[in-house]
């Protein structure tokens, strides 16, 4: 391939004389070579225990972009090595020279052969992109990773991943076809079956093989899962001499990968799932060998302790009530077993699985499911696994490290005794999960790192385990690589004649040692460079938040990101800014990596001044998605809202942080003067006058301002003639006779957030019509009350507290009272029932209020027809319309929307969600100057082209305020709240 570097000689090793040659490169990749301390801070680390600061990323677009970054990298002096998804457990995608990362541009499919059973994809391609376009010609491809919705198949192959299919499918390598490298010289070589099409590289590997043809033999390829070292053997004979398979697993360390072809499989017609419950691990363990029979995909284990693991986290306590023998509170099992069978038919599948069932020996109980939905939901308490168990039950932290060790599968039971003795013997807990139908074990382990002296506990540890795993005839790793975490310990499994092949055969690619020095050959110590530890808390903030389930430490709250990229994956609602971008200063590990460089204030030395950081924070939604979707609740909205306070702690702050940030108090301000609302509403629709306006508030000059209402809700409930504020002594129920058959109307106290109080009051004078149809007298404080929304996401955490200490001394009569309060807008409610003891700790009266709110959709979903509900008849009709309907991403993340989908139903709406999450507009954020641009990306993902492809007569749903600014502003629609489409469905005057 043919360079388009022509403005000098193409010799990748020429003299740079001057710098001229390495400044031309530099010219020649532009903004795609990434020297910013930020791009840098973001990539320091993978899903590993390990740390390395590069100084450099590239983006490539193509192989002349990589061979110019190869040239660079020999010039500057810098190593080099190949990124995807950046999902490498063992520090095998990290380093000190040039990161390349191939997933952001050449990450194409390039050809389909569906004769072949082949694909020709460049390396950035993600596994879920590579199945996706294989099921248009009824194949997948095989190895599937729990990581599959963002590793890269170039990362997959570096790595040798696998996955829960490998019983059947087997290995990246065995999957492999061809491969095309390019080395440090520039040449790009193409391994595949038979040899290598260089004649020098094919000739020194014939002549490796043939001088260690026994040693091979004896050594390697024992067993399906064992991957760590070179894969040599399949340069053997009877093995067809494949080049690419032995190249598979070489974790970069012998060039950067180009392109591949992989082999397809054909997808089965009909899958069913069997989930065997055992009464421990170690029984589970013992029966997967004998599940290997035709037609079994997967035989897939786990213990108790890690469905532990995911019940203690927050929202979860119910997770995987499915499984068998795990109902929460009677958990009778203690192993189990996930066996996908295939079948040409439904009914062979699922008889097939039954026969598992029959023949596995001892079972506590035992489910055969073939719905898609209870299968998928199943499936991902095991995938979770590996960002679950880096918090132990009782919140602990856990680590990779000895992540993917494999024994001969009949091996595996009496492996896993032995592990846990050793675990105890250190004093340490883990977690194993993993391919048990393979003999190969995913744990983490609480390596107390954060202490002093936690390296050497781990050090320990990790001799221990090889020594263990190299007793059982196992290997080091089962897939993924070695990486930093295992090539230390190679020396525990192979003979030294062995480790010299291994170091021939780099040398035949890589005679300079460029590509990723430190794995395999040559290894660097196990406890070099790791990531946790005593230096990463020299900066550590106190924080506000109370972190109550980090100890209060913000250094742990950034450590519960391990790294393992969920929110890299395209998959739900995390992280927006990502998805549209496809940066990785974007996501929110790399968000959380460049917080963990700033405490830790080596490379990032300004603290809490930090612009790097800043930087990174600032296209942070604050949407709490990854509160949620993140496997161990990365919380990067309480991150960024902690940096903020600290970063502007005694300085000039952006002008929207006073303009939106105090939103709720001018508004309430401008209400006190009548008229006033009106007036400035009149003031924006002369177009120089809301220019003025918004250069005055610091908005982006691309957006319309927002509208006031003309009086406030508070305002019109009292002109309704309703009861304002009650003193405690009134506040209880009371005898009044006007509720059902007579009796005392069920009171609720409507709280009257900023949103709905003064910027759009329709929702709530439609709750308080819909509310008091069901039967209950409506309350609403008279004084000032809010939740400090957005005070908090704009990082003015001492006025949030002050708001919230008055509020929760407002809202005491009527808590005291037992009156419930009902909240509207999502984003308000979610802070009041989540952060309010969080901000006030140790307040009583705050947690009363927290345990107090509920949502508007959960109390009338209590008199759903049918349901065992308060006093109250169903006044609703039927309206028939369809519904494009935006949840809010912070009731998406943090709360509950299926109540308002059943009211929805029971009202006649065919509601048809956005599954992306975030509308883009995310408060304050979509105003904020550079900001508009992004935020309607975010839109037109999905949100804006189903309003646009809306039937004739269909309603657009969206309870949040700023959902409903931002479908107001961007589409022609006239969006509602669940309150409003309820109101129309009570057939009141002037709703139709």
């Amino acid at each position: 391939m043919t360079s388009t570097l022509d403005s000098a000689p193409d010799l990748p090793g020429a003299p740079d004389t001057g710098g001229d040659r390495a400044a031309e490169i530099e010219r020649f990749l532009g903004p795609r070579l990434r020297l910013d301390t930020t791009t840098r801070g973001a990539y320091t680390s993978d899903a590993s225990l390990y740390r390395r600061f590069p100084a450099a990323v590239l983006e490539p677009r193509d192989t002349d972009d990589v061979r110019a970054g190869v040239e660079l990298a020999r010039l500057r002096g810098w190593s080099v090595v190949g990124r995807g998804g950046g999902t490498s457990v063992a520090g095998n995608a990290i380093g000190e020279g040039l990161v390349i990362d191939t997933s952001r541009r050449m990450n194409r499919v390039l050809e389909i052969d569906p004769v072949a059973r082949t694909a020709r994809v460049q390396p950035g391609v993600v596994c879920d992109q590579l199945k996706e376009a294989a099921a248009a010609h009824g194949l997948t491809y095989g190895p599937d990773p729990s990581t599959h919705s963002r590793c890269t198949i170039g990362g997959m192959v570096a790595n040798n991943a696998c996955g829960s299919h490998s019983v059947a499918w087997g290995t990246s390598a065995s999957n492999l076809v061809s491969i095309t490298t390019l080395l440090a010289d520039g040449r790009e070589v193409r391994s595949d079956h038979g040899g290598a099409d260089d004649e020098g590289i094919d000739a020194a590997l014939r002549g490796l093989r043939d001088r260690h043809l026994a040693m091979l033999r004896l050594e390697l390829g024992r067993f399906p899962r064992q991957v760590s070292g070179y894969g040599l053997h399949y340069l053997l004979p009877e093995n067809g001499f494949d080049v690419a398979k032995a190249v598979a697993g070489s974790e970069g360390t012998l060039g950067v990968i180009t392109e591949l072809t992989v082999s397809l499989v054909e997808l089965p017609k009909a899958t069913a799932l069997a989930v065997l419950a055992f009464p421990t691990v170690f029984d589970a363990a013992a029966a997967a060998p004998r599940l290997r029979q035709e037609g079994v995909a997967t035989i897939e284990g786990m213990g108790g302790d890690l469905l532990a693991a995911l019940r203690s986290q927050p929202g979860k306590e119910r997770a995987g009530s499915g499984l068998p023998g795990g109902a929460p509170g009677d958990v009778t099992a203690g192993g189990w077993l996930y066996c996908e069978t295939t079948g040409a038919t439904l009914a062979e599948a699922e008889e097939r699985a039954r026969g598992l069932v029959a023949g596995s020996g001892p079972l506590v109980a035992s489910t055969v499911v073939t719905d898609r939905a209870q299968t998928r939901a199943l499936w991902r308490i095991r995938e979770a696994g590996a960002g679950i168990v880096t918090r132990l039950p009782d919140g602990g932290e856990a680590w990779p490290g000895w992540e993917d060790s494999a024994v001969p599968a009949e091996n595996l039971a009496d492996y896993l005794r032995d592990l846990y003795e050793l675990l105890d013997s250190h004093g340490l807990r883990g977690i194993p999960f993993g391919h048990f139908g393979e003999g190969c074990v995913h744990i983490r382990v609480s390596y107390p790192l954060r202490d002093e002296g936690g390296d050497r506990v781990f050090r320990a540890f990790m001799e221990s385990a090889a020594a263990l795993v190299a007793s059982h005839g196992g290997s080091l790793s089962g897939e993924h690589g070695d990486g930093r975490a295992r090539s230390e310990f190679l020396a525990r499994m192979y003979s030294p004649e062995m480790l010299a092949a291994f170091r021939s055969f780099k040398e035949v690619f890589d005679p300079d040692g460029l590509f990723n020095p430190g794995v395999l050959v040559d290894p660097d110590p196990v406890d070099r460079g790791l990531r946790p530890g005593p230096e990463q808390r020299r900066f550590e903030l106190t924080p506000v938040h109370a972190l109550s389930r980090d100890e209060g430490s913000l250094v742990n709250a950034v450590n519960r990101c391990v790294g393992v990229g969920s929110c890299r994956s395209d998959e739900g609602a995390m992280c927006p800014s990502f998805q549209v971008t496809g940066d990785e200063v974007h996501s929110t590990r790399g968000r959380a990596r460049l917080l963990s460089e700033m405490l830790r204030g080596e490379r990032i030395t300004g603290g809490h001044r930090s612009e790097e950081v800043r930087e990174a924070l600032d296209l942070c939604l604050s949407c709490k998605a990854c509160a949620s979707e993140c496997p161990v609740n990365v919380d990067m909205a309480t991150y960024k809202s902690e940096f903020l306070n600290q970063h502007y702690s005694g300085r000039l702050r952006p002008m929207t942080h006073y303009s939106m940030g105090w939103l709720p108090a001018l508004t309430a301000l401008m209400h006190r003067v009548p008229g006033a609302a009106r007036a400035l509403n009149a003031l924006m629709r002369v177009p120089a006058l809301e220019r003025m306006v918004k250069a005055a508030a610091g908005v982006d000059r691309s957006r319309s301002m927002i509208r006031f209402a003309p009086r406030s809700l508070q305002t019109e409930f009292r002109r309704s003639g309703r009861a304002g504020a009650a003193p405690a002594a009134s506040a209880a129920p009371r005898e009044t006779g006007d509720g059902p058959d007579g009796g005392a109307r069920p009171r609720l106290v409507l709280w009257p957030d900023s949103f709905s109080n003064h910027l759009d009051s329709g929702p709530g004078l439609a709750a308080v019509e819909v509310l008091e149809a069901l039967g209950y007298e409506v309350l609403m404080p008279r004084e000032f009350v809010c939740c400090g929304l957005t005070w908090h996401s704009t990082g003015q955490l001492a006025m949030v507290k002050r708001v919230l200490r008055r509020s929760v001394e407002v809202m005491e009569p009527y808590v005291e009272a037992g009156v419930p309060v009902v909240g509207l807008e999502p984003s308000c409610r979610e802070m009041l029932a989540h952060e309010l003891t969080e901000l006030l700790p140790g307040d009583p009266r705050a947690e009363r209020l927290q345990r107090s709110v509920v949502s508007f959709s959960e109390v009338v979903s209590r008199h759903l027809p049918g349901v065992d509900a308060d006093p109250g008849d169903w006044p609703f009709g039927e309206l028939r319309v369809g519904a494009v309907s935006q949840v809010h991403c912070h009731e998406r993340s943090m709360g509950d929307s299926a109540p308002s989908s059943a009211l929805l139903s029971a009202v006649g709406v065919d509601e048809r969600a956005v599954r992306t999450g975030c509308c883009g507009l995310a408060g304050n954020w979509g105003f904020e100057p550079g900001h508009a641009d992004l935020s309607r990306d975010l839109g037109e993902r999905e949100l804006f082209p189903a309003i646009r492809a809306r039937g004739e007569g269909d309603i657009v749903l969206a309870d949040g305020f700023s959902c409903r600014t931002q479908v107001r502003q961007e589409t022609d629609a006239e969006p509602l709240h669940l309150a409003e489409v309820l109101r129309r469905a009570l057939g009141r005057p002037g709703d139709a």
